[in-house]
């Protein structure tokens, strides 16, 4: 394999709650492709994953915010020696026109910023670029691109699909070399806004994961209290107000069981408040994040898994949580919701349950069922692994990007026949 140097180009890295992209990069490097992170904004905390600590890539962070930057953003818009003049002042023309047009100042920090790394790139070897979500690090990695004469490319996931404005999330797909979308509905959304013309460099590529990191333990332990266990942001669109909810209606029915719910975010003093309304507190646990190194050992732990996800008023929504992945490759039942791409996932009675979102009620239901039936939460349980197994490994996912970095376009149709081994039908 001949693959470019790729400079991945994301809003901030590490992040706790995107793993996918710290294992994209480390499956990347596995396969020797080399690689620089460019992120404009500093964590907010530590993230301790051990994926996170195996990466070898240098990450570089951006200005920002550009008003503590002033000196480096200032040398940073001189072009550097034998650069293309014409492309910078073409580039600035358009940013110019299109603050104007759209009125939107916010391009005139991403400019400055790509202006930034564009001479950080001068002599890099990066010969490529590729950002994470379709907002502003596409945006910096586009008007990179326009400045340097770099290919670039994108992936696009959920939130950034469905809140972005249509003609400006156009615009980045026409000028991407090709874009990368974590499920068919994201697939089918994104070419719909496109001309047909554009329809064949928007492709599916499913996140993964390492099933032998993700794997059963030896025996789920008997204990007399089953537990439910619940992964993700605090945030709307995970549902975990229905969850809550739907501990009541399990309580109410005289189920023995405790729910643990994983993750930090913006909802958790709102789900404290519906905790206590409901008096759910000795049932319900509010439990903090965790590790990846951790939630294994959880995972094993459990009896059911549970992901009540739901569209937000706003259109913002999950693509294929990756929770849901290494839930059912460490062979731990799953119950969600038929939203957006998790019916890609998961098939209701086949590899798990799914039930009609913000339903409490019918949540509740489908988890009893499993709490009571030992057999069909072994059968859910060992479909579930073979699921993700054969369609959803991290490995072939790398493989398979590896090849559309090293031949871009002209590998797209054999690429896009290539996803059937990544993630089904």
């Amino acid at each position: 394999m001949n693959t470019p140097h790729v400079g991945y180009v994301i809003r901030m890295f590490p992040q706790l709650s995107e793993t996918f992209i710290a294992n994209e990069v480390l499956n990347l490097e596995r396969l020797g492709v080399p690689i620089d992170i460019y992120s404009y904004r500093h964590p907010h905390a530590p993230v301790e994953h051990e994926c996170v600590r195996a990466i070898q890539a240098p990450v570089t962070y951006l200005p920002d915010p550009l008003s503590r930057h002033a000196g480096e953003v200032a040398r940073g818009i001189v072009p550097p020696t034998g650069a293309d003049w014409p492309r910078y002042i073409e580039t600035f023309g358009y940013v110019l026109a299109y603050t104007m047009r759209q009125r939107n100042p916010d391009t005139w920090r991403r400019f400055l910023q790509a202006a930034y790394l564009a001479r950080l790139l001068h002599g890099s070897g990066v010969e490529r670029l590729h950002a994470h979500m379709a907002h502003g690090s596409t945006r910096v990695a586009m008007l990179t691109s326009m400045l340097t004469g770099l290919p670039f490319s994108f992936t696009a996931h959920a939130r950034d699909i469905y809140k972005a404005n249509p003609p400006r999330l156009r615009e980045k797909i026409e000028a991407a070399e090709f874009v990368v979308t974590c499920t068919r509905a994201n697939q089918e959304y994104l070419r719909s806004i496109v001309p047909e013309d554009q329809h064949e460099k928007v492709l599916l590529g499913y996140h993964g994961v390492d099933p032998a990191k993700f794997s059963p333990g030896p025996e789920r332990p008997a204990k007399e209290t089953s537990l439910l266990l619940a992964v993700g942001r605090l945030v709307e669109k995970k549902g975990f107000l229905h969850l809550i909810e739907a501990a009541a209606v399990l309580k109410e029915r005289g189920i023995a069981f405790r729910c643990l719910v994983i993750g930090d975010g913006p909802d958790l003093k709102a789900l404290r408040r519906r905790v206590h309304e409901l008096n759910v507190g000795d049932a319900v646990v509010l439990a903090g994040p965790r590790t990846q190194e951790q939630l294994v050992e959880e995972y094993r732990r459990a009896d059911v898994f549970a992901l009540p996800s739901v569209v937000q008023d706003d259109g913002d929504r999950d693509g294929i949580p990756n929770v849901l992945l290494e839930a059912m490759a460490t062979g731990l039942p799953v119950v969600s919701t038929p939203v957006s791409g998790i019916p890609e996932l998961v098939r209701t009675g086949e590899n798990g349950l799914l039930v009609e979102p913000r339903n409490a009620r019918e949540l509740a239901s489908a988890i009893e069922l499993l709490l009571n039936d030992g057999g069909l939460r072994e059968r859910l349980g060992r479909q579930g692994r073979a699921t993700v197994t054969e369609h959803f490994n991290s490995s072939t996912t790398a493989r398979w990007l590896a090849r559309l970095f090293e031949h871009g376009p002209a590998a797209a149709q054999d690429a896009q026949s290539e996803v059937s081994l990544v993630g089904g039908s």
